[in-house]
Order: structure tokens, then C-alpha cells, then sequence
């Protein structure tokens, strides 16, 4: 079976969000002997050393017509077909992400991770919303199966274009890569930058928006300063109106125990989740949250908010907070910092849980998606 792995996120630079699950649904649906898969891309933004080993190891395409021709192509012209675009003839069409409508007559499978600029737009201001939009009615049109990537994301998808469309909705969880569950010592972490403290520290990762709630974080941590002597570690760099929470940080009581690293690679990435005395993500809305079983894979207890699809990524082995209320928060950060059978209680019930959660699972799962796609079409 012939795949065109359609992802922009895929020959990015940086290896987080969308760019981390289509290089590992597509390094896991490789191992699949009876799938030849071929990643896509209407762009890069890799230096020319970097593509080239990306496009020797993974037999990456670029589209011909660039960055801008491709997605105005294929919103306004639905042409030309990705088929004739890179010469190929898949058995199926898979867009890794609702980015913008892919123009194909093939088989079509299209991954919906949420649908938050549509739904919740008080956390997407900085998105041009439009774009979505008519992505999503492409996908209705013509998506065979839409691949969801949590129940929660399914439900909200049904719910904002119509119980029609449940059939072609299918729930595929992403996974987590098994380094995340190695010991530091047992990779190469000599591009880790060493930390400039050496207090415990509870760590958060994501980039600073208002829908990631960096600020009720900062502000619980002030409210417990006296009980615990943890730091804040904040990874991920900045997004959309991070200038209140940068003032925040700037302006905080505790402006000596908070350590904005920015964007950091995978190697320090790991390091900072196996070293944390406590992962938090009090996000507003997601449509997976990977960070939360990354984090419980390095051992780490986590804190989660009680909202979207992170109860259901979590399930019973985190602690799930009301993410408005920045009392609950604190003192959920308190008990689990002073309390260490609790910590260790939620360490072995996130490491099984997120064992649960794989890419040779995902693939596997998608493989079915695929093949019930292609059997359809032959009937």
C-alpha cells in the first residue's frame, strides 16, 4: 500500500507539537512491511545540510511550487492534485494536520489534532481562523476518514459540523517515544545546558500564550514560596501574546526562582523532565497533550488541568486542577512537593499509564484506518 504523508511540520526545524508526532507516525508506520510511505512537504526550514539528510533518510519531496503557490493553489484552485504535483499514484492521501486543504482525487485521511482557533478563539487570536475553516469543510467534503487524536477532539469536531459526520471519525491516540522512558545517563545529553540553580524545580513546557497559563503557575508557586523551595523551569519559548506573562515574570516576587529556557532541544528537553520534582500543564485547552505523558515516562508526577482532553490522556494517574482556580493549583503543587509517597504514588501510575501510549500502536492503528480506506474504495 502507497502513502503520500502530506506534512509541512514534518521538514521543520524544530522537533515539537506537530513536527514530533508526524516524525514519529511516520518513523512507526516505516516499520510496517506492507505500507510504502512517502513524507511530503510544501516547504522547509531546515538549513540545506539538515534537508539533505532528511531527504536521503526519509525520502522527503518538496512541492515544486514553494511555500506560497502551494496552499494558494490548492484553497482557491484545488489544483493541481498532489498525485500528479509529485508524480505518484497512492493508494491513499494522509494530511497530517488541518493546515489547509490538500488537493487530491485519491483516498483521503486527514488528522484533526483540535479544533481550537474555531472553537475557542479567545486562545487563538493570532490565527487567521478562515483558514480552518475552509480546511475543515475541504476535509468534509472529501475526507474519507478524519483521524482524531482524543475522544475529546472527535466530540468537538461532531458537535461543530454535525452528527454526519461521526461515521469517517476515528479516535487514534498518538504516543510517546520510548526515549522519554531511558535514564539521562543513557543518551547523549553534551548539548543539555546546565541549569543555573541547584533547588528542586517544578517544570512547565509549552509556548507562553494565555491558553497555556504560564501566569496561574507563576502565581501559585508565589502563594506556596514559603513552604517549598522549588524553582519554575518554563520551556517552549514564546507564542501569541506572551508580553503580559514575560511582564509577569519580570515583575513577580519570585523573579529569582523562575527560569524562562526557551526553546530547547530533545536531549535537554529529557534531562529537564527526568531531573523535575513536578511537570504542570494547567493548559485551558488541548487537543492531546504529549507533554504529559513525556513527562510521566521520565518518572515525573504531574499536575493537569480538568479540561479538554487531558483527563482523558491522564486518566487517574495525574492530578487534575480547576485551571482558573490558582488556590487549587497551589496547593496540589505543595502536597506533592512536601509529600513524597504521594510523589512517588503518582510516578509508578504515570509510567504505566503511559505505557499505554505508543507509536507502534498509533501506526498500527492508522495502518487499519488506511486499509479500511482502500477496501472502501475498491468495493
Amino acid at each position: 500500500m502507497k502513502v503520500t504523508f502530506f506534512s509541512n511540520q514534518f521538514s521543520d526545524s524544530r522537533g515539537h507539537g506537530l513536527a514530533r508526532y508526524a516524525r514519529q507516525l511516520f518513523a512507526a508506520l516505516k516499520r510496517i512491511s506492507d505500507l510504502e510511505v512517502t513524507p511530503v512537504s510544501a516547504w522547509t526550514s531546515m538549513d540545506p545540510i539538515a534537508r539533505s539528510e532528511l531527504e536521503k533518510d526519509s525520502g522527503l519531496r518538496l512541492s515544486p511550487l514553494g511555500r506560497r503557490l502551494t496552499p494558494l493553489a490548492w484553497n482557491y484552485l484545488d489544483w493541481p492534485k498532489i498525485e500528479t504535483l509529485f508524480h505518484q499514484t497512492p493508494d491513499v492521501v494522509h494530511a497530517t494536520a488541518l493546515g489547509y486543504p490538500v488537493a487530491t482525487n485519491r483516498p483521503y485521511v486527514v488528522t484533526i489534532h483540535d479544533l481550537g482557533p474555531l472553537t475557542h478563539p479567545q486562545f487563538f487570536s493570532n490565527t487567521r481562523p478562515w483558514i480552518m475553516e475552509n480546511a475543515l469543510r475541504h476535509a468534509e467534503r472529501n475526507a474519507g476518514a478524519i483521524v482524531c487524536v482524543s475522544r475529546s477532539t472527535a466530540d468537538e469536531v461532531a458537535t461543530y459540523l454535525g452528527a454526519h459526520i461521526e461515521p469517517r471519525l476515528e479516535v487514534v491516540h498518538g504516543g510517546v517515544s520510548e526515549e522519554f522512558f531511558l535514564d539521562t545517563e543513557s543518551f547523549d545529553a553534551t548539548s543539555a545546558n546546565p541549569l543555573p540553580f541547584d533547588a528542586p524545580f517544578i517544570l512547565t513546557v509549552g509556548k507562553i500564550s494565555p491558553r497555556k497559563n504560564v501566569q496561574n503557575v507563576i502565581e501559585a508557586l508565589s502563594l506556596v514560596k514559603h513552604e517549598i523551595p522549588h524553582h519554575l523551569v518554563i520551556v517552549g519559548g514564546e507564542g501569541w501574546d506572551a508580553e503580559p506573562v514575560l511582564k509577569d515574570i519580570v515583575g513577580s516576587e519570585i523573579v529569582d526562582r523562575i527560569h524562562n529556557l526557551c526553546y530547547v532541544d530533545d536531549d535537554t528537553l529529557r534531562q529537564l523532565y527526568r531531573k523535575a520534582a513536578l511537570y504542570v500543564l494547567p493548559s485551558f485547552y488541548e487537543g492531546f497533550g504529549l507533554p504529559i505523558l513525556e513527562a510521566m515516562a521520565s518518572g515525573t508526577p504531574v499536575i493537569a488541568a480538568n479540561a479538554s482532553s487531558l483527563p482523558e490522556i491522564a486518566g487517574n494517574a495525574a492530578v487534575l486542577v480547576d485551571p482558573a482556580s490558582v488556590e487549587e493549583l497551589a496547593e496540589s503543587m505543595r502536597s506533592i512537593c512536601l509529600n513524597d509517597s504521594e510523589a512517588d504514588r503518582l510516578r509508578d501510575a504515570g509510567y504505566r499509564r503511559a505505557r499505554n501510549f505508543s507509536w507502534r500502536k498509533c501506526a498500527n492503528d492508522m495502518h487499519a484506518v488506511y486499509s479500511n480506506l482502500v477496501a472502501m474504495e475498491a468495493r
